[in-house]
């Protein structure tokens, strides 16, 4: 390396508007600062006396040096720092959090390794005095890949801050790697997924070694954050950060196998979910753009609840009383029609199986019992399918089951039977894939119809805890069935 870089360690921290507590984070760095290693600050054009301050530090000292510029974001502020930097390795860290004291002196003797990447961890302070603490194992990764196949196993190997991190500047430089100045949020994980990338394809070493050593102070502050501003298409920003994950973790691992991925997949694919819905208090915008989205996606959709059908499946489960309703009211519009209750679970009553009590449910509605016939065997949906498709061809054989007039007489039984399925609006999408996989189900053709449940409705899902759990994990099983779209 060139004699400039005989400088081991730069800490970038770009600085905007945070003259309260500029001076402790300054502090927390440069009492701990060894004459090999710099400290990089930016103002990024603050308007109040950051940059004052900035002056005034950089008197005398020749690890600290500053570069002004107008206003371009915290991204444009650490890509102004990396054309600054001299070190063999550089890190970043947030005006208003604090590195641990005695950090440098403890981390050091791990830069003896010369790995391609260090990973520390995270002190969360709260203004109250307590904290929690984000940490990984004492480990050494023997290449990328290694590290992509623990963590899309464990996914708690803390990859998305830039601030718990020593990267190898040459390979930041070589890969001509930088912030992208034009991404909202996550441009932090959007850098760490390209260097590992790019640290991959290195011929000299690429280890990564985690230590459970905390770096620094994470302080949660009354400020101005992501949280606390409103963005725009913050879902569609979400599920791009997801799809870039995948394909950085997909493309590095070598030994996970699919179901492994899939898991993977299904898991971060919620947890962005989440993290959407928990914005909707603060920014009921948010909630009225964002929400049509998620539901197309949790509950497909659109439905036609007019579409004419010859006979109604219901698909039991323990609280299966809202399904026979929303039956019901199809049902109405379809004089004639016939319905197959299925379910042999035992009902929350605990009294009787679930087509059971669905049976009862319709006859207690008017439905002539002549017309209900009970599939008393399933015990999960997938038997729920297969067994009522089975009765259904078995109604027809009889003659209890007709299709409607106008059909061709001369086509195999079952040809042009309508079908409408009934089940909670957040099962249909597995359900249908399910189906639609089905033989029995090739003569018929299926019309789905959603049924709303107490905590499962589709504009209120998220406001509770269970609604949540039932829904998401219900996600998961589906992102799971539908491998083919995630086999690389």
């Amino acid at each position: 390396m060139e004699k400039e870089n005989s400088v081991l360690l730069s800490i970038i921290i770009p600085a905007y508007n945070c003259e309260s507590f500029l001076a402790e984070c300054l502090d927390s760095v440069l009492k701990q600062l060894p004459e090999d290693c710099e400290l990089v600050v930016v103002d990024d054009g603050s308007e109040d006396a950051t940059s004052q301050i900035l002056k005034e530090y950089g008197e005398g000292r020749e690890n600290l040096r500053t570069a002004f510029s107008r206003h371009i974001g915290a991204s444009g502020a650490r890509n102004r720092g990396l054309d600054l930097a001299r070190g063999e390795y550089v890190s970043f860290l947030d005006c208003d959090d604090c590195l641990k004291d005695g950090f440098i002196s403890q981390s050091r003797p791990l830069l003896e390794e010369k790995a391609g990447l260090y990973i520390f961890g995270i002190e969360r302070a709260f203004l109250s005095g307590n904290s929690e603490f984000w940490t990984v194992e004492d480990r050494t990764y023997d290449s990328v890949s290694e590290f992509a196949d623990d963590y899309i196993r464990t996914r708690h190997l803390l990859i998305y801050s830039n601030c718990n991190k020593f990267y190898q500047r040459q390979v930041i430089e070589e890969g001509k790697l930088r912030f992208d100045e034009s991404v909202v949020f996550g441009e932090d994980r959007l850098f760490n997924y390209r260097y590992l990338t790019l640290l991959s394809g290195q011929d000299r070493d690429s280890r990564i070694i985690t230590s459970e050593i905390l770096m620094l102070s994470y302080i949660q502050r009354d400020r101005n954050s992501m949280s606390a501003a409103h963005v725009p298409d913050f879902f569609r920003k979400a599920l791009m950060l997801h799809e870039a994950k995948m394909q950085c973790f997909f493309e590095l691992s070598k030994e996970v196998d699919e179901d492994e991925k899939l898991d993977f997949v299904a898991y971060d694919l919620s947890r962005e979910i989440e993290k959407t819905i928990d914005r909707f208090a603060a920014h009921p915008e948010e909630r009225e753009e964002t929400l049509p989205e998620i539901n197309r996606l949790l509950f497909e959709g659109p439905f036609d609840d007019e579409s004419p059908v010859d006979v109604l499946v219901i698909l039991g489960s323990p609280n299966c009383g809202y399904k026979v309703d929303a039956a019901f009211e199809v049902g109405k519009k379809n004089p004639g029609v016939k319905y197959i209750v299925s379910g042999a679970n035992l009902y929350r009553n605990g009294l009787c199986t679930e087509a059971e009590y669905m049976s009862e449910r319709l006859s207690e509605l008017g439905v002539n019992p002549s017309d209900i016939y009970l599939e008393n065997r399933a015990r999960y949906t997938k038997q729920n399918l297969e067994f009522s498709a089975g009765l259904i061809h078995e109604l027809l054989f009889i003659g209890a089951l007709h299709v409607r007039a106008g059909s061709d007489p001369g086509a195999r039984k079952g040809i042009g039977l309508r079908v409408g399925m009934v089940t909670a609006g957040f099962h249909i999408p597995r359900t249908r894939l399910m189906a639609e996989r089905m033989k029995a189900f090739d003569d018929f053709e299926l019309v789905w119809f959603p049924a709303y449940g107490p905590s499962t409705k589709i504009d209120t899902w998220f406001e509770t805890q269970t609604g949540r759990s039932v829904i998401l994990t219900e996600l998961r099983k589906t992102v799971k069935l539908k491998k083919a779209l995630y086999e690389k």
